[in-house]
C-alpha cells in the first residue's frame, strides 16, 4: 500500500477511534490490546512524572530559594505577577538555568522566548518513547515531538484531559495538521496500522495529562509554602516545565491566573 494512502487510512481510523472512545463503540481484539498496552505505559510514565515533580529541593536549590526570597523581599507577587519575572531574571536564577540548559540567558523573558529548549525537547522525546515505544526513527520522533508541544499548548486550559474527547473538531485538526500531514509530507517510514491508529488517537489525552501532573504538584506546593515561596519553589524545582507553560501565555499575569489561582492559594 502506498504510504500516503496508508496514512490517510490511519487518519480515518484515528477519527473512528476517538468517536469510539467517546461513544463506547466495541473494538477488535488487536486494537483493544494496543490500547491496553499503551495505557499501562502511560500510567507508569505519569507515576514517574509525579515522583520526579515531588522530589525535594537539593541543598543547592534550597540556597537558591533563600536568595530569591531575599531578592523578592517587599514584593507582593500576588498583586503584581510580573514582578516574579524580575526576580527570575536575577543572576542567581539565571545561573541555575545555565546549569540546567547549558546556555546563558539575558533574562527570564529570553528563556521563555527560547522555549521549547533542548532540555525540554529531550524530556518530551523520552516521554513519547516511554509511552509509544522506542522504535520510532529520528524523523518520525521529531514530528511527534513538535506535535507534543502543540498538544501541550492547546491543552493548557483544559482542567480535565478527558474533556478533550468532546472537542472532536479540534482533535481532528491537531492530528491532521501537526502529525499526519507532516508524516506524509516528509515521507516518513512507518508501519503497524493498528498501532498507529491507537497511538495517534490516544496521544492527545495522554500528552495533555502531563500538564495536569505539574499543575497539581504546584498547587500542593503553594498551599504548603504560601504564594511567593511556593511559586519560587516551582520555578526552581521544575524550571523547564515552569518555563514551557509560562511560554504559552502572553504575560506572567495570565500564566499565574490560570495555573495557580485557586481558592485558598493566596490566603
Amino acid at each position: 500500500m502506498k504510504r500516503p494512502v496508508f496514512l490517510t487510512l490511519i487518519g480515518i481510523g484515528v477519527a473512528l477511534l476517538v468517536v469510539g472512545i467517546v461513544f463506547v463503540v466495541p473494538w477488535s481484539g488487536q486494537v483493544f490490546n494496543e490500547m491496553e498496552t499503551i495505557t499501562e505505559l502511560h500510567h507508569q510514565l505519569i507515576r514517574d512524572l509525579e515522583a520526579s515533580a515531588h522530589e525535594p529541593l537539593t541543598a543547592e536549590q534550597e540556597k537558591l530559594l533563600a536568595q530569591l526570597l531575599e531578592i523578592a523581599a517587599g514584593t507582593d507577587i500576588s498583586e503584581n505577577p510580573n514582578d516574579l519575572e524580575r526576580v527570575l531574571s536575577s543572576e542567581p536564577y539565571l545561573t541555575s538555568l545555565k546549569a540546567v540548559e547549558g546556555e546563558s540567558y539575558e533574562d527570564f523573558s529570553a528563556y521563555i522566548a527560547a522555549m521549547p529548549t533542548p532540555s525540554i525537547r529531550t524530556a518530551a522525546r523520552a516521554r513519547i518513547q516511554a509511552t509509544f515505544g522506542a522504535d520510532k526513527g529520528d524523523e518520525e520522533l521529531e514530528i511527534w515531538t513538535n506535535y507534543y508541544f502543540k498538544v501541550r499548548e492547546w491543552g493548557i486550559t483544559v482542567e480535565d484531559p478527558h474533556d478533550i474527547m468532546f472537542k472532536l473538531d479540534k482533535l481532528h485538526e491537531l492530528h491532521q495538521t501537526y502529525l499526519i500531514a507532516p508524516l506524509m509530507e516528509n515521507d516518513v517510514e512507518i508501519s503497524g496500522f493498528h498501532t498507529q491508529i491507537v497511538q495517534i488517537g490516544m496521544s492527545t489525552f495522554f500528552m495533555a495529562e502531563h500538564t495536569q501532573v505539574f499543575k497539581e504538584v504546584w498547587h500542593e506546593r503553594l498551599k504548603m509554602d504560601g504564594y511567593l515561596s511556593g511559586l519560587l519553589w516551582c520555578a526552581i524545582a521544575t524550571p523547564a516545565e515552569f518555563g514551557l507553560m509560562r511560554s504559552f501565555f502572553t504575560d506572567m499575569t495570565a500564566f499565574q491566573a490560570l495555573i495557580f489561582e485557586r481558592p485558598g492559594l493566596q490566603e
